[in-house]
């Protein structure tokens, strides 16, 4: 059993790892199609900067302050 378990366990952590950069580079084409930032700008980010980027637009997308939206895109901007 335990080495079945040491045989299994590379494969189950590339496929949980290979999810999780999936869904990054999902919220990175999310801000690109969006909001036109760039690609290159938004690589030096990490995947926890890119989500709370994401949230942070949000929420300004929710309360309608268009000025907040543009000063914190310009700098991710192509």
């Amino acid at each position: 059993m335990s080495i079945l378990l040491l045989l299994f366990a590379p494969g189950i952590f590339a496929i949980i790892w290979l999810i999780r950069m999936q869904i990054c580079l999902a919220r990175v084409r999310y801000l690109v199609d969006t909001y036109g930032l760039s690609r290159k700008k938004l690589r030096s980010l990490k995947c926890k900067e890119v989500k709370q980027l994401r949230a942070k637009l949000d929420q300004l997308q929710s309360d309608e302050d268009t000025n907040g939206v543009e000063n914190l895109v310009r700098p991710y901007r192509a």
